[in-house]
């Protein structure tokens, strides 16, 4: 008998019987693997999630004594979260928080989506975007890479676009109060017919709207940066002023071949760039062999140092990963220092992925092969760890998103190896896992939702579900 699960067609998904995952099981309820994996099916104008499992009647009587959907919560000691499929008019790429909703969504097709939070149809807000490359949000407006390369921007229900900015697919995109940042493709050696196939290089670009609204591109970086780099703003120098742009530069393809963050290419530089005008006001450049092995750095605040802030990193080189402090140089006025540094993670080509609330500092150790979770504190130039939790994964091999946990509450929620377990830890209890979530599919993508009321997340099937803790989490802002 054929059992198809409509994960989407209810608005809440239901918990299911505690010992259902083990009842299917025994009862040997497995997923199908002659059919397609989980996709789609069209039903009512919109694409709805389907699980196809092939079972006996009396089976599928049991499987359907729990109802639609999927059951939150893993281990019978950990009270669960629940979670609510989010309707979809196609399978998403791209997710952020925010928007008129109060959750966007890009399709596949490259459509922009407003996506209900209270399970609502999703409300169509643009079309020709470029699905695999992040959205921005902030300031009143949306930004976003257009399929050819073009800037398009939304603000108070209008659309502004500029056709030849040539943004650079991947590379992150900033919004400030009167401008937006962006990572631009320059074709050098245009004039030398020799030169013509060489691939292009990359700025950060600053553009704002004209009399006219039309956004212009007003600044341009000198140093190359990288290809697929998230610009950031932050205050390195205690300032006062709003923070500048900090970006990873000085690309390079040849000194480590690792090639896990979506290409073979590394920075070798950290640029501090006046917000303005793009010229450089501290930088950092690393000696052969190391690199950079990361593609969006972390603001940190700094311990005993009211207003100022760090970036947490990644450096890599001969013996591995280590993860990475860079400040502001005291001594030295237009520089950048590697201020602390952790213990290498263990050879050649092994990697670790920071994650951070701003205050305290994490990684994930080898996420790819058995990641195991450390806690950092600065010791001077020394970052030391200690060892928190096996079993956990923040990144997949080849994605552009280094961090796939999310801090709410107070709490880090963060996969497990596999992608399809969310494990919540307090930090305020000694990093103790207070609760876990099933997922249906390997986790893709996630977001905490503006509000603070749960987090949205996306799957590898391209399905979105809203995960919300129970109502007694802590809360501490």
């Amino acid at each position: 008998m054929w059992k198809h699960w409509a994960s989407a067609t209810c608005n809440q998904v239901n918990p299911l019987p505690k010992d259902f995952n083990e009842t299917v099981a025994a009862l040997d309820c497995a997923p199908d693997r002659s059919r397609p994996a989980p996709g789609y099916i069209h039903r009512g104008g919109l694409w709805l999630g389907r699980q196809v499992m092939r079972c006996s009647r009396r089976q599928a009587l049991l499987a359907s004594l729990g109802a639609v959907g999927w059951r939150v919560g893993a281990a019978k000691e950990l009270p669960s979260w629940t979670a609510r499929a989010v309707p979809a008019a196609e399978p998403m790429r791209q997710l952020h928080a925010g928007g008129p909703s109060g959750l966007l969504g890009t399709g596949v097709s490259g459509n922009l989506w407003a996506l209900s939070l209270t399970g609502q149809a999703p409300q169509r807000l643009a079309g020709g975007l470029d699905a695999a490359t992040p959205l921005a949000i902030g300031h009143g407006r949306i930004a976003a890479r257009m399929a050819g390369g073009g800037l398009w921007v939304w603000e108070d229900g209008r659309v502004r676009m500029s056709m030849s900015a040539g943004l650079a697919v991947h590379a992150g995109l900033l919004i400030l109060p009167l401008a937006v940042m962006g990572v631009v493709s320059v074709m050098e050696g245009q004039t030398d017919s020799a030169r013509r196939t060489d691939p292009p290089s990359h700025r950060i670009a600053r553009f704002e709207p004209d009399g006219a609204g039309r956004w212009r591109e007003v600044a341009r970086s000198q140093d190359a940066v990288l290809p697929d780099a998230r610009p950031l703003q932050v205050d390195l120098d205690g300032r006062g002023d709003g923070g500048h742009i900090a970006v990873l530069a000085g690309p390079d393809a040849s000194r480590y071949d690792h090639g896990v963050l979506g290409d073979g290419i590394e920075a070798t530089r950290v640029l501090w760039l006046e917000r303005h005008g793009l010229d450089v006001l501290r930088s950092l450049t690393l000696p052969a062999p190391h690199v950079f092995e990361d593609i969006a750095p972390r603001p940190v605040a700094l311990p005993g140092a009211p207003g100022r802030f760090g970036l947490l990193t990644v450096r890599a080189g001969p013996d591995g990963g280590q993860l990475a402090l860079v400040t502001a140089d005291a001594a030295r006025p237009q520089a950048l220092q590697v201020a602390a540094i952790g213990d290498t993670v263990g050879g050649f080509h092994r990697w670790l992925a920071p994650t951070t609330d701003g205050r305290q500092w994490l990684a994930v150790h080898t996420p790819h092969i058995g990641g195991v979770l450390h806690v950092y504190q600065q010791d001077g130039q020394n970052l030391t760890r200690r060892r928190l939790l096996n079993d956990v994964s923040t990144h997949r091999i080849g994605s552009r998103e280094l961090d796939l946990s999310v801090w709410l509450r107070g709490l880090l929620v963060l996969p497990s190896q596999d992608g399809r377990r969310l494990r919540v830890l307090n930090p305020a209890a000694n990093w103790a896992e207070q609760h876990s979530a099933l997922l249906p599919a390997r986790v893709a993508l996630a977001t905490a939702l503006a509000d603070g009321s749960g987090m949205a997340v996306l799957t590898e099937d391209g399905r979105v579900w809203i995960v919300n803790p129970p109502a007694n989490a802590p809360s501490r802002s």
